[in-house]
């Protein structure tokens, strides 16, 4: 079990800050002294040695390893200790945007279920100043529109951290990501591409079925640990409970989440392909042992006529056994990429 306490008290953000004075104040060597527990990095996952028999010749497996490893650490520009200074106090004295502060209660509640969940570090908010290194970004309430299985539009809100906010000295921590650092992500356009395929696997079988299926990868960036240098530069606040936040895993605000979540997505994406386009592979004998909780095929009634599919301007390559793909939500607009960094992610 961890030392740290993962409840929205004043109680645990004391015992949490008492805890952190044991390890000099230090994230790291706290992290590190815990690492058998939850907060370990990389615990969400199969262990490094059962991954790297799977993953060891893929291109991405270097970064996904270093992940796995020690946290996802963005490579951050400096900010030297009086700019830093300055950067913390403005935002405390500042707070949270109008979207978070005029539903306090909701707020409350989404704070609380990454808090309980022990995906964000409670500590108080008034000795906060008081760790080295620590940045505060503004948190926000947005809106979101999700869709139900019958196509109805259902309204979500989101809690999210705007880490692009700008305090005085000119600076977030978006602005300081070195973009040029991280593995390529690509925003392209999943939906065409797959609507693109379906039209010339239809033209090249126009009596048959197509088979298709989506899979979300269930809180996605909350299975991914942050570095512990790169998680105190991401504390957030709730002012009227006297509560900081440090935000352990993945967040919805940081430029190099897509980037760094696409290390693992891609490379899961293409292990899929291998899969589904290899000869040897029987899918009767040999398939996960929790197949039976996938939902059976289902097929449109044989009264409803196939559609002809309509030539398209570029050849697309079709195998009968399919193809994966995949796409990451953003949660915000993506920042202006440096020549070089490629586009490879749906928006």
């Amino acid at each position: 079990m961890p030392e740290f306490q993962f409840a929205m008290t004043e109680e645990a953000a004391e015992k949490n800050f008492c805890v952190l004075k044991k390890y000099g104040l230090d994230l790291s060597r706290a992290i590190d002294a815990q690492k058998s527990s939850p907060l370990g990095y990389g615990s969400e996952f199969r262990p490094i040695e059962t991954l790297e028999k799977v993953f060891g010749l893929h291109p991405n497996w270097k970064r996904m390893k270093d992940i796995l490893a020690h946290g996802s650490k963005w490579p951050l520009e400096d900010l030297d200790f009086e700019a830093r200074a300055l950067d913390l106090q403005e935002a405390l004295e500042f707070g949270n945007h109008k979207g978070a502060t005029e539903k306090p209660q909701l707020l409350e509640e989404l704070v609380t279920k990454d808090v309980i969940h022990g995906y964000g570090l409670v500590l108080p908010l008034s000795k906060i100043s008081q760790i080295p290194g620590a940045l505060m970004a503004p948190l926000n309430i947005q809106k979101q529109n999700m869709i139900d299985e019958q196509g109805r539009i259902i309204p979500k809100d989101r809690l999210s951290h705007d880490q692009s906010f700008k305090w005085g000295p000119g600076t977030s921590v978006n602005s300081r990501v070195r973009k040029e650092e991280l593995l390529p992500c690509r925003f392209g356009h999943c939906i065409k591409r797959l609507i693109n395929w379906t039209v010339a696997a239809r033209q090249k079988f126009p009596g048959l079925p197509i088979i298709s299926s989506k899979f979300n990868y269930k809180s996605a960036y909350r299975c991914m640990h942050l570095n512990a240098e790169t998680a105190i530069q991401t504390c957030t606040q709730l002012p009227d409970l006297d509560l900081a936040i440090v935000a352990l895993r993945l967040t919805f605000g940081g430029t190099p989440g897509s980037f760094e979540w696409g290390v693992f997505s891609e490379t899961i994406c293409d292990l899929a392909t291998r899969i589904l386009l290899n000869d040897d592979w029987d899918p009767e004998s040999l398939h996960a042992p929790n197949q039976d909780l996938v939902p059976p095929v289902k097929i449109l009634g044989s009264d409803i006529p196939f559609a002809e599919g309509r030539p398209l301007i570029v050849d697309v390559p079709v195998d009968p056994r399919g193809f994966a793909d995949v796409y990451i939500k953003m949660t915000q607009r993506p920042l202006p990429y440096p020549p070089g960094v490629k586009l490879l992610h749906e928006t």
